[in-house]
């Protein structure tokens, strides 16, 4: 929570990282602002994550705002997914994230995913919502494990 110009309190939209780790792919599901106040949240819960031969999804359809601090936590997530031989793809990313990647000139550097129905809602479950892959070649965890983060 905050406080607008006039005194007041104004309500901070809920932030919320969902993660679940399926045969060759782990989904992270953002809600909310990605900026210098949540943004280590989500790079914590990313941390914690086994990446090597992996796809790594992250889907941005609920994410209400991006300020820098999100750019260079995506470009540290990319840099990661690289030297670890894994791959990054970002699923609906909001409009004013993408008029921040095309600023920034980062767009190209990034595999831009859309959902298989755009209609669907960000609470519905977002893994079903995913293209099936492949199994991983070195499956880490067991399939459906499911870890959630939030602040």
């Amino acid at each position: 929570m905050g406080s607008d110009l006039n005194g007041g309190e104004t309500m901070r939209p809920t932030f919320d990282v969902d993660v679940t780790v399926d045969p060759g792919r782990t989904v992270v599901c953002v809600t909310g602002d990605l900026d210098m106040d949540t943004c280590p949240h989500l790079a914590e819960a990313l941390e914690a994550l086994t990446l090597p031969g992996r796809i790594l999804a992250l889907d941005l359809s609920a994410v209400t705002f991006m300020d820098s601090s999100a750019l260079n936590l995506l470009l540290a997530v990319r840099a990661r997914a690289h030297t670890e031989d894994a791959v990054l793809e970002l699923y609906e990313v909001p409009e004013q994230g993408l008029r921040l990647l095309d600023l920034t000139g980062a767009r190209n550097l990034f595999a831009l995913r859309h959902l298989p129905h755009p209609t669907d809602s960000p609470l519905s479950p977002q893994v079903s919502r995913l293209p099936p892959q492949a199994p991983a070649r070195t499956p880490e965890h067991q399939p459906g494990s499911r870890r959630r983060a939030g602040a």
